[in-house]
């Protein structure tokens, strides 16, 4: 578990109090260390008395991480204690209340939960020169609760034939249940999981809090939803943001619509034909006309160019000002990616103002390159394929995407270079010229922006799915 540093090193350095104690045993001391002799009685056996510098500071235990904040144990109840002995806090008298908040936060996240619970004996009944800071009563009826949850898998690539099992058992169009578009955002959130009742459940976790990106993966029975309702109130201080996106049923009184995604006619979208098409066509035979280019299928060695043709589009799409997003390209040169709503975001606000929107966009253009990167890095093993365009030598679009099931394939990515006219519609159309035997592309949705909406129509979609959220 890794804190924000408080005291700055060079007081650390400097001062001759910390880890050197003049009983043994003392309170004072971390349990997880030993204490040896010293020529002032007795130090951490990884202190180094020459320079005060601890031998084993970046795996140090989490009481020397906190320090000189303590967890206070008194009363049958848990608090964040201040020692203003402290060297820095007597001479700077920095911010305790804000950092102090920073740390309720931080020992309400499931991993903070677990080490409390493994090591109780880090919590004493500190007294001396000590100020009580922060009520952890929250804190500690979660460690005292912890047992009686279920234990929290982190997901690796390794697990992926299990997700894969259960995902196979639902039948649904929605992107979403496939094991790519779970797996690119683990840079973004910690992602978790645990069979629970015969379903498999998955779980996001941030700095906000904790949710379930899709409904657990079986049944779905009324036990399994209480206890994923439970493990998400237990480790939020705001259960308000215990919620199941993307399910695909609504249930009256429970759901809230999400997003929509849409599903287009592949063969339409590979041929373009007739009038309805007529400027995607155009744009095609533009890009045709004024570019000699390259059509290839997406390799590894291809990464760090498809990274920084990201960040042109990024930054191009940033300067418009125009939202086209994860959306397919419009008749001028868009581009697109996957963006998704954070939590507490798009998928909840429908807040429409300029300002709101603009910045709601940039923060989910920052997230998409983040998930963009795992894309191209872990592609082949999530089960990704995609196409870049070369055009004078370079690569100017990427697009990778991924089959749903044996008739719906999702496009998932799709940036290029906006100043090329017409690259988006071509590289996007010689997709789906390449796709054997999918009847439907899967275009998702809108992430709440009503232009890029506008765009998503403009391909003529088929039929549109509706994502929920439980609450």
């Amino acid at each position: 578990m890794n804190l924000k540093q408080f005291v700055p090193s060079g007081y650390c350095l400097r001062c001759l109090g910390c880890c050197r104690f003049s009983a043994n045993p003392t309170i004072w001391a971390t349990p997880a260390c030993r204490l040896v002799e010293s020529s002032a009685g007795y130090r951490c056996e990884h202190l180094n008395e020459n320079d005060s510098r601890c031998a084993i500071y970046s795996k140090r235990p989490l009481d020397c991480r906190l320090y000189p904040f303590l967890l206070v144990k008194r009363n049958g109840s848990l608090s964040l204690g201040l020692h203003k002995s402290c060297f820095f806090v007597e001479e700077k008298r920095p911010n305790i209340r804000e950092y102090a908040g920073y740390l309720k936060k931080a020992l309400s996240r499931p991993e903070a939960i677990s080490e409390l619970g493994k090591n109780p004996e880090i919590c004493a009944d500190y007294r001396e020169n000590v100020e009580i800071v922060v009520d952890l009563g929250e804190v500690y009826k979660k460690i005292r609760d912890n047992k009686a949850l279920p234990k929290l898998n982190r997901l690796t690539l390794k697990d992926k034939p299990i997700v894969d099992k259960y995902l196979k058992k639902i039948q649904t169009g929605l992107s979403t249940y496939h094991f790519a578009p779970l797996f690119i955002w683990k840079d973004l959130f910690k992602i978790y999981w645990v069979v629970i009742e015969n379903n498999l459940c998955l779980f996001y976790q941030d700095n906000i809090g904790i949710f379930m990106p899709l409904a657990p993966l079986g049944d779905g029975n009324e036990r399994a939803l209480k206890q994923c309702f439970e493990i998400m109130d237990f480790y939020n201080l705001n259960k308000e943001v215990s919620r199941i996106e993307n399910v695909a049923i609504e249930d009256a009184g429970r759901t809230k619509l999400k997003d929509s995604e849409y599903l287009c006619l592949c063969e339409a979208l590979a041929q373009l034909k007739g009038d309805a098409y007529r400027h995607k066509r155009a744009s095609c035979n533009h890009f045709v006309r004024n570019y000699p280019y390259q059509v290839l299928a997406y390799r590894q060695s291809m990464r760090k160019d498809c990274l920084e043709l990201y960040h042109l589009w990024r930054n191009q799409r940033k300067q418009s000002h125009k939202p086209a997003g994860s959306g397919l390209a419009s008749d001028k040169p868009e581009g697109n990616a996957c963006l998704p709503a954070r939590q507490g975001a798009a998928s909840d606000s429908r807040s429409h103002s300029q300002s709101h929107n603009d910045q709601l966009y940039r923060q989910m253009l920052e997230d998409s390159g983040v998930s963009f990167n795992a894309a191209l890095r872990y592609s082949k093993r999530i089960g990704l394929s995609g196409y870049v365009v070369k055009a004078s030598g370079k690569i100017k679009a990427c697009s990778l995407g991924y089959p749903l099931n044996k008739e719906i394939f999702c496009i998932l990515f799709e940036v290029c270079d906006l100043g090329l006219r017409g690259i988006a519609q071509f590289i996007f159309r010689e997709f789906c010229r390449r796709l054997s035997g999918y009847k439907y592309i899967n275009i998702m949705g809108c992430s709440d922006l009503e232009n890029l909406k506008a765009l998503k129509l403009s391909y003529r979609p088929l039929k549109q799915i509706n994502a929920y959220n439980i609450y």
